[in-house]
C-alpha cells in the first residue's frame, strides 16, 4: 500500500445518516422488512459513505458508523447490565434542555459476546480502496451516557467497561484492523477525573496491536456543542495516554487551544479539526488552508493530520460531502506550499 501523503486527511467516524436507512430500520422493527433486506440496506449505506469519502479524496476512511443505532446504544444494547428502557437526562453541561433517553445500569456490566465490529470491519475492508480505521466509543462516554444505579462510583463502572471493550479491540485486531480510534468526547466535561480516565484508557488499549487514536471534543448532538470545558484542563494529563494520535476539534473555536501543543511538545501525531460540523456553511478550500497554516504554527507538518471537528451523522449528505471535499482541497493547497507531492 502506498505511503500516506504529508498532512493525511481522515474523518472522525460517523457520516451523514440517510433518511431512507432510518425508514428501513423502522420497517424492520415493525416486521415489514426482512432481516436480509435490512442487512442489504446497511451494506448499501456503508458503500455509499465509503464512496463519498474516497471521491472527496480522504486518505483514511471509516464505514460512517452507519450500522450503529447510535455511537452509544450500539454498545450499550450488546453489553450485559444495561436496561435500554432508559431515563431522560441532560447530555453535556452546556444546555440542560438537550436531553436523551439514556440506558440504566442495573447490574454489573458483562460481555455477552462479540459486538460484531470485527464483521463490520471486514466488510469495510472489502469495499474500501483507501486506508481504513474503526472508531470505538470509549468507556467514559458509555458510562456518562447512562444512569448508574448499580455501582458505587462511575469509576468502577468505567473500569468494568474498559475490560469488556479491551476484548473487543483485540477482536478487531484479529480481524485485520490496524487502526483504531477511541472516542471520548466527554473527557472535556470532567477534567477533575483525568488521572483515572487516562489510567482506564491505557488499560483499554493494553495488548491491542494497532495504531491507536484518542478523539476528544466539546460534544456534538444535532450540530450543537454539549460541553463548556476547556482543553487546557486536560493538559498535561492527556499526554500520559498511550495513544499514537490525539484528535481534537478546533474549527468551531477558531483554533483556540492549538497553542497547547507548543506549551506541551509531544512526538505524537496531532489530528486537527479544520471543518466546523456545527456550521451549515461549507468552508472554502482557502478557509481550510488558513486553518491548517494556523495549526502548523504549533504542530510539525510531519506530525499533523487533518480532519473535520467531529462526526457528520446529523449533517445532510450534500453538505457533508461538500465539507469533506473542501477539507481535502484546502489540505492540497498547503501541501503544495510545503513542497509536498
Amino acid at each position: 500500500m502506498d505511503r500516506l501523503p504529508l498532512l493525511p486527511t481522515t474523518v472522525i467516524g460517523s457520516y451523514s445518516l440517510p433518511p431512507w436507512l432510518e425508514k428501513a430500520r423502522d420497517l424492520a422493527r415493525q416486521g415489514g422488512f426482512a432481516p436480509a433486506d435490512l442487512a442489504e440496506a446497511h451494506d448499501n449505506a456503508v458503500r455509499s459513505a465509503v464512496m463519498d469519502q474516497e471521491v472527496a479524496g480522504v486518505d483514511v476512511v471509516t464505514d460512517g458508523e452507519l450500522r450503529r443505532e447510535t455511537m452509544v446504544n450500539f454498545f450499550s444494547m450488546r453489553i450485559g447490565g444495561f436496561d435500554m428502557a432508559g431515563k431522560l437526562k441532560p447530555i453535556g453541561n452546556l444546555d440542560p434542555s438537550i436531553q436523551m433517553l439514556d440506558p440504566v445500569v442495573r447490574e454489573k456490566v458483562s460481555r455477552k459476546g462479540p459486538l460484531g465490529m470485527d464483521t463490520h470491519f471486514r466488510f469495510l475492508k472489502g469495499c474500501a480502496r483507501a486506508r481504513t480505521k474503526v472508531c470505538v466509543t470509549g468507556p467514559q462516554m458509555l458510562a456518562k451516557r447512562a444512569t448508574n444505579e448499580f455501582y458505587a462510583t462511575d469509576r468502577e463502572l468505567v473500569f468494568d467497561l474498559t475490560d469488556i471493550l479491551n476484548a473487543e479491540l483485540k477482536g478487531l485486531v484479529a480481524a485485520g484492523c490496524d487502526f483504531i480510534q477511541i472516542d471520548e468526547p466527554v473527557w472535556v466535561g470532567y477534567p477533575q477525573d483525568m488521572g483515572w480516565l487516562v489510567e482506564s484508557f491505557n488499560r483499554l488499549v493494553e495488548g491491542v496491536g494497532a495504531k491507536i487514536a484518542l478523539h476528544t471534543c466539546y460534544g456534538n448532538y444535532k450540530l450543537r456543542k454539549l460541553f463548556k470545558g476547556q482543553y487546557d484542563e486536560l493538559f498535561p494529563a492527556i499526554l500520559e495516554s498511550r495513544t499514537d494520535q490525539i484528535s481534537m476539534e478546533f474549527a468551531v473555536s477558531g483554533g483556540a487551544g492549538l497553542d497547547l501543543f507548543s506549551r506541551y511538545p509531544s512526538d505524537r501525531e496531532i489530528v486537527v479539526g479544520v471543518i466546523d460540523v456545527k456550521d451549515e456553511q461549507i468552508e472554502t478550500p482557502d478557509v481550510v488552508a488558513a486553518r491548517i497554516r494556523k495549526a502548523l504554527e504549533h504542530v510539525r507538518a510531519e506530525k499533523l493530520w487533518i480532519s473535520p471537528d467531529c462526526g457528520m451523522k446529523f449533517m445532510p449528505r450534500d453538505r457533508a460531502f461538500g465539507k469533506l471535499k473542501a477539507m481535502v482541497d484546502g489540505t492540497r493547497i498547503v501541501r503544495t506550499e510545503l513542497g509536498a507531492p
